[in-house]
């Protein structure tokens, strides 16, 4: 898939992410990560699951999913602890609140949430145009269920897919930091010193000398 998609920057690892440590050299700078980790599948349509499952009915079901979705809030923790990150997303192909919301919601009252002072984004930095949000009963705070993305299937003409951000809470949101900023520090500096000529007058005096001198 990732060949068909003309990706070259991406380098597959045939790894367990819960045995990489944040102090890894190569991984332990990371700012985003995005998890996407196993979960029922409920949402995907041709398999039609979300037909078929009941969560408050079916004891063996509902099991699977509890386990799941302790999976999914370990996954979701170990990423917490890599001091760089900037961003965290937790993705889902399940309908079930029990690996969506619920899963949210024990992840916001970890320790690694609480010491690390991780949040939820806020709706304008997590697809604010989508308009199926969380399901508001399933979390603590109904403001949270905002910040949650839904796909439903049969009413968004999509598979059934779930989409939270995580981010620092002493970050503002929608920020850029890193080699961008350091650009623009960069051009602030040379528009700011005189002793820098700018590109458009480098430009101007090469133009200049050759039109002066038109056998160079």
């Amino acid at each position: 898939m990732l060949s068909k998609a003309h990706c070259n920057n991406v380098e597959a690892v045939n790894s367990d992410f819960l045995t990489i440590s944040p102090d890894d050299p190569k991984y332990g700078r990371a700012t985003h990560i995005l998890l996407d980790p196993s979960c029922s599948g409920s949402g995907i349509v041709n398999r039609m699951d979300y037909l078929l499952d009941d969560e408050e009915g079916n004891d063996g079901e509902s099991e699977r999913l509890n386990k799941l979705a302790a999976f999914q809030l370990k996954m979701i923790r170990h990423a917490m602890t890599f001091v760089s990150v900037q961003r965290i997303v937790y993705s889902t192909c399940s309908v079930h609140a029990t690996e969506n919301e619920h899963v949210v919601r024990q992840a916001l009252k970890t320790e690694e949430a609480i010491n690390g002072k991780f949040k939820l984004a806020p709706k304008q930095d997590v697809l604010p145009t989508w308009h199926r949000r969380g399901i508001p009963e399933q979390v603590d705070d109904a403001a949270d269920a905002e910040s949650l993305v839904r796909c439903s299937p049969g009413e968004d003409r999509t598979n059934g897919f779930f989409v939270s951000l995580f981010m620092p809470a002493k970050d503002e949101g929608n920020q850029w930091t890193g080699i961008v900023v350091d650009k623009k520090k960069r051009k602030a500096a040379t528009d700011e010193d005189p002793e820098q000529p700018s590109t458009k007058r480098k430009r101007k005096k090469k133009k200049n000398k050759f039109a002066a001198n038109p056998s160079s």
